[in-house]
């Protein structure tokens, strides 16, 4: 009976139940198929045959009726010249080109993006993409081979590697802080698309959507973050305070960041360069800064008294200062008698200044003219 059912086989069908297998070998006693049998091709479906380990012909959705005529490319590697009557061997795979929906990808653990502003971050991140099969032959050679079934559970490990792999990429090519990482998700699925999409092509599959979540940052970015947004929010501090603040956050985010022991020596090498130009630019900003402060504040400050020497030299008296030991007229910046060599000096009298406001003093007055503090 065994012999009978096989050659009585006329109509070969996938009906999928599933909603995750890729690839269907139909079982056939033997590999022989009946001359004239049907070949039913599903919406969503392909049939490949698949003889000697040669793909020979490729179906679109339909029905067709195996023969000669629709069989040229495996008619030519056996070499029927004449066609034939009796029933043939040859492996039938049905592959689905129908859309595979759900498939969720994440970042296994912290990965390191580049970032305009902290140089390097960690984040963490994951969301959604669908795919499908574009050309079932090249996904037959390179993929699923002689399996007689296969699903997208059994590449979809692959593919998020791949996604992993070029999810930092994608987001340095965009040249997006992580302040405003948020607002970019869009951004980022297009350019995932479209590198992701190069890789997906090889194995013939198609990345049809890809959604990004979440990107959740580290906690302790997360919290400066926050803070810098409250206070310019309610206006609370000046800009001198707030770069003081933006700079001690960032060396602070990336000595965390330097504390992960799971980095490799390069990635430690390059993160330990970035992270010390990053902290020498910090800390040259924030002495200026505070020198800038310490001036500004000296100028203004009214009750604080002006030092000055109890003598200045002669070069800030008017000329015609006499030489006290041979009386020679002298220049306005002569320090020496031109004529003998004297050291030329002029005291100046001491300006007295308002013990109480610290207004200078008239001369010859007993009273401050500002508050009435007697001198």
């Amino acid at each position: 009976m065994g012999f009978f059912k096989k050659q009585l086989l006329d109509i070969i069908q996938w009906l999928d139940n599933s909603q995750d297998t890729l690839v269907y070998m139909y079982p056939m006693e033997d590999q022989e198929i009946q001359y004239g049998a049907q070949l039913v091709v599903r919406p969503g479906q392909m049939a490949v045959f698949v003889d000697q380990g040669q793909i020979a012909d490729v179906f679109g959705p339909g029905t067709y009726k195996l023969e000669t005529e629709n069989l040229p490319f495996l008619g030519d590697l056996k070499g029927w010249a004449y066609g034939f009557k009796s029933p043939f061997k040859s492996d039938v795979f049905f592959v689905s080109t129908k859309e595979m929906l759900n498939n969720k990808w994440g970042t296994p653990g912290p990965i390191w993006i580049p970032d305009p502003q902290f140089g390097q971050v960690q984040i963490r991140a994951f969301g959604t993409y669908t795919f499908s099969i574009n050309d079932p032959k090249q996904f037959i050679e390179m993929v699923s081979s002689t399996n007689k079934t296969y699903t997208k559970d059994a590449i979809n490990t692959q593919l998020k590697d791949y996604i992993i792999n070029h999810f930092s990429d994608a987001i340095g090519s965009l040249n997006v802080t992580v302040a405003h990482i948020a607002s970019q998700y869009n951004e980022i699925s297009k350019q995932m698309i479209q590198d992701v999409g190069e890789a997906f092509r090889m194995f013939g599959l198609q990345l049809n959507t890809f959604t990004v979540n979440n990107i959740s940052l580290p906690e302790e970015l997360q919290k400066s973050l926050q803070e810098l947004t409250d206070m310019n929010i309610r206006g609370s501090v000046d800009t001198d305070r707030l770069t003081r603040i933006q700079s001690i956050r960032q060396m602070d985010i990336m000595e965390k960041s330097a504390e992960n022991k799971g980095l490799n020596g390069m990635m430690q090498s390059g993160m330990g360069l970035t992270m010390g130009m990053q902290m020498g630019q910090a800390f040259n900003q924030n002495m200026q800064n505070m020198q800038n402060m310490q001036n500004t504040s000296a100028a203004y400050n009214p009750t604080q008294p002006t030092q000055q020497s109890e003598e200045i030299p002669v070069a800030s008296i008017s000329a015609g200062v006499k030489c006290t030991n041979c009386g020679q007229i002298l220049s306005e910046t002569a320090k020496f008698c031109n004529e003998c060599g004297t050291k030329v000096e002029v005291a100046i009298p001491k300006k007295r200044f308002c013990p109480e406001c610290g207004v200078p003093a008239v001369e010859g007055a007993k009273f401050c003219n500002e508050c009435g503090t007697k001198l």
